[in-house]
């Protein structure tokens, strides 16, 4: 991992991302007892682009002259799958804009933060998810606060109603 952190940030230093922030499964391991996954999943940020597919597939390149094989929608980087996501809605656009820089393995990386995850996890809805953000609540350090504003802002009240009435108790 920490060699897979280390050219992470290298291509920030380099400019082919601009900014990054680690989420899904792997971002649950900082707050949550860890449960199995297989990648990591990213969200990125490019220069002065829209979303376009384009800087995903300069990604590519980049891993194909650097040697990085690819399976599927992953580039394995240090041993471990990677998968980069744009931000593609308003939430995990915030997300990746507020995300926390923390050190690992001796590296200084960004992930997105825990009320952020919870958020992301109710809009999604995956039964995964359902039993990730049960163990959050139960498990992780959060300000209640900040994920009740959060999930106002991004009009995802009535499904957390639904999920405390199903779920939550």
């Amino acid at each position: 991992m920490k060699k897979t952190l280390q050219i992470l940030n290298s291509l920030v230093e380099s400019g082919i991302i601009n900014e990054y922030a680690i989420a899904g499964g792997m971002a649950q391991f900082y707050y949550i007892e860890p449960s199995v996954t297989y990648d990591l999943d990213l969200i990125v940020n490019f220069k002065d682009t829209e979303n376009s597919l384009t800087p995903i597939t300069s990604l590519y390149d980049w891993a194909k002259e650097n040697n990085l094989e690819s399976e599927g929608e992953h580039i394995i980087i240090g041993g471990i799958p990677l998968q980069f996501l744009l931000p593609y809605n308003n939430l995990i656009l915030e997300a990746l804009k507020n995300r926390a820089r923390i050190t690992i393995f001796e590296e200084n990386t960004f992930i997105v933060k825990a009320e952020y995850l919870m958020a992301i996890m109710l809009q999604t809805g995956r039964a995964t998810d359902k039993e990730r953000l049960l163990r959050f609540f139960s498990e992780a350090d959060y300000n209640e606060k900040v994920f009740l504003d959060i999930i106002k802002r991004f009009e995802l009240v009535e499904q957390y109603k639904r999920f405390k009435e199903h779920y939550h108790g």
